[in-house]
Parts: structure tokens; C-alpha cells; sequence
């Protein structure tokens, strides 16, 4: 299979992943296969200490010797320092930092993993909140050779990938949390967020929703189901939210946007699915749903907002929000003091980021966050 196929199998897995466990745990053992390794470790370490808070691993290893290593080696093995030093989304291969002579020395290398027939290891830090560290580990058969050019592009491929993904999981693990302790988390929200069925009715929504509705927006409430009160809204809004919920039964969920307007700098709507084995659904009757998200009067995060968020450069983001405002990349340089040629390098780096294939939707994606 070519590199742009598997690449395009795995994360299709890792992003319907972000809240669907059986599909995180696929997506990571489709990593494994195609890194011909025997085992992959999914894990979090307390950031002090080296302590394994959490871990998965594919089922064909035995749990009892991941939780032996998690108890008695995690916090002695010599990788865990390394992987510990490393940015988020930067690789360590295991020939690459340890010497032969040193390995030979290594309970783990010379001991442990012989004993169960493993060898090489890649490992790489994919979040990060300053307490605690996750990571993604794959470990070879002892009779395969370390990682090569094949094994490094793929995964050079997906980082970026995997990345965005484990910290879109994380997030939506808070809201999980939230949401087990009372839907009440959502009115401390300030965008408008409402839960529909696929019929566009109404589950629930947050105080600033409440208001919303109530004023008469952009969205008003009929017989218990949400309609958009712009002419020609409705149906693209009826098409979204039956996308978001897998309609036709069976169909695959998916994400997207409603433009609330005519002309280029109209409001966005967010309509995100919400799986039925999501906390927030599972209080609300375990079906298929669809998360509405929208703000009131729209204001744009500012840039060092926009770059935690998409994970962009400060000049990238304010490159991104003249674009949303309707400026162009030369008054971008004009304003910055900086050649065309360097503004035209953050733009790329914005669209390369962002998975954005044209500046239209590069423009579309920095509205919706707004």
C-alpha cells in the first residue's frame, strides 16, 4: 500500500479516535502493523516523579507484563529520561541515543525486552499540560532491523497528526468529565452550545444559548427543534446536523460548518457529532447527536489565543486574523515590516498546519473559532 494511503487508513482512525475509543485503539494498532512492530504502548507519566498514571497497549501482549514494567522498571529505564526531555511530537529512536556498550548495560535492553523476544523502540511525547507527559511507544521483534527511511516517513507523516488529535482527546476527556458531573459545565461556556437529536431537536442547551434564542438571532425555537431564521440556512443547517448524527442510520459521522450569511465574513455554525458512547450523549438518552456551536455577537480570539489553539507561530496567527478580516498577504507585510517573500512562508506554514488545502478555508476555519 503506498505512504499516502496508509497514511490517509490511520488517521481517518486517530480522528474518529478523538472520541471514540475503539477507534483510537485501531488507529494506534494500524500504526503498529505498519512500523512492524510487536507491540505499541500508549501511556502517561507523571511529569515529576516518571510514574505511569494511565497505559494501553494492543491486546496480544499481556497486561500483567505491562503493569510488571509500570510497578518495578518505568521509573529506572533509562529512556524515560530522554523521551522526558523531548518537545512535544519529536521522535526518539532507541539506536540513535544509547550505544551498544550501554545497552549491553540496561536491565531493559540486555534483560527485559530480550526475555520477551522485543528490541528496537521508538517513542514519542505526544501532549503535555506540565503535570503530566502521554506518549506513544512501538517496540520491534528482536529479529527485525531498527527503524528505517520507510518507518521514519510514515511516522514524520503522522506526528503532526497524532499530536492534534491526542490533544483534541484530552479536551474532550475534560468535557467528559464535566459532563459526568452535571450538563451545568456547559453554561460556564460563553460560545452558545446546543445538543440536538437528528431531527434537529432540541436535548439541551447552555445559559448563553438560552439567551441567544430568546433575543431572536440568528436561530429561533419551533415546536421544541431549532431553526435558522436567514433564508436559505435551514436546509444547509437540516443537512449538517443529519451528517453530524451518521444519517442515513449507518453513515458515517462527520463534522461541519454553516455559513449564517451571504457575503465572505458571514457568522460560522459548528456542527460537531456527538457519538452516542460520549459522556455528554450518554446522559442524554445514548444516541447519535449533534453538537450546535455558536457565539452571540462573533469576536475573533486574538492571536495569542488563535496560536495555542491551532498550534501556529505569533506571526502566523496575526497573519491568519488580517486574512479573516478581509486583508491581503501584502498588507500583511506592510503592517509586520517584512518582505512578501516571508509573509508568503508564514502562509504557507498556516495552510501546512491548519490541513487547510485553500485560503478560503483557511479564512472559513478562523471564523468558526470567533
Amino acid at each position: 500500500m503506498a505512504l499516502d494511503d496508509i497514511t490517509e487508513r490511520i488517521t481517518s482512525h486517530i480522528y474518529e479516535g478523538v472520541m471514540d475509543p475503539a477507534q483510537w485503539y485501531a488507529g494506534l494498532e494500524a500504526i503498529r502493523t505498519a512500523n512492524e512492530g510487536a507491540l505499541f504502548y500508549h501511556f502517561a507519566v507523571d511529569s515529576r516523579t516518571f510514574a505511569v498514571m494511565s497505559s494501553m497497549q494492543n491486546e496480544q501482549f499481556p497486561a500483567q507484563l505491562i503493569r510488571e514494567y509500570e510497578l518495578n522498571h518505568a521509573q529506572s529505564d533509562e529512556r524515560m529520561p530522554v523521551v522526558m526531555g523531548m518537545g512535544v511530537g519529536e521522535v526518539m529512536y532507541d539506536h540513535e541515543h544509547f550505544t551498544a556498550r550501554q545497552l549491553s548495560r540496561s536491565f531493559i535492553y540486555a534483560d527485559w525486552l530480550p526475555a520477551m523476544g522485543y528490541k528496537h523502540t521508538l517513542c514519542a511525547p505526544l501532549y503535555d499540560d506540565g503535570s503530566q507527559r502521554e506518549f506513544l511507544s512501538i517496540i520491534r521483534p528482536s529479529d527485525h532491523c531498527a527503524y528505517g527511511a520507510t518507518s521514519r516517513a510514515l511516522i514524520t507523516r503522522l506526528m503532526p497528526h497524532l499530536v492534534r488529535a491526542t490533544k483534541l482527546r484530552n479536551r474532550m476527556s475534560t468535557l467528559a468529565s464535566q459532563a459526568v458531573a452535571g450538563l451545568s459545565a456547559m453554561d460556564a461556556i460563553a460560545k452558545c452550545v446546543v445538543v440536538l437529536d437528528h431531527h434537529c431537536k432540541i436535548l439541551h442547551m447552555n445559559v448563553a444559548a438560552e439567551r441567544e434564542l430568546a433575543a431572536g438571532g440568528v436561530f429561533l425555537v419551533r415546536h421544541g427543534r431549532i431553526a435558522a431564521t436567514m433564508a436559505g440556512v435551514q436546509s444547509h443547517l437540516v443537512g449538517a446536523v443529519a451528517m453530524a448524527t451518521g444519517q442515513p442510520v449507518g453513515g458515517p459521522a462527520r463534522a461541519s460548518v454553516v455559513r449564517l450569511g451571504d457575503d465572505r465574513a458571514g457568522q460560522l455554525c459548528s456542527v460537531l457529532p456527538l457519538h452516542a458512547h460520549h459522556a455528554l450523549a450518554q446522559a442524554l438518552n445514548a444516541t447519535p447527536q449533534a453538537l450546535l456551536v455558536w457565539s452571540g455577537p462573533r469576536l475573533l480570539p486574538d492571536a495569542c489565543q488563535l496560536s495555542a489553539v491551532l498550534g501556529v507561530s505569533d506571526s502566523e496567527a496575526r497573519l491568519a486574523l488580517m486574512l479573516a478580516a478581509g486583508q491581503t498577504v501584502k498588507a500583511f507585510a506592510q503592517a509586520q515590516g517584512c518582505s512578501w517573500h516571508t509573509a508568503r512562508t508564514h502562509l504557507k506554514n498556516l495552510m501546512r498546519k491548519t490541513g487547510c488545502g485553500r485560503q478560503l478555508e483557511l479564512v472559513q476555519l478562523i471564523n468558526s473559532l470567533g
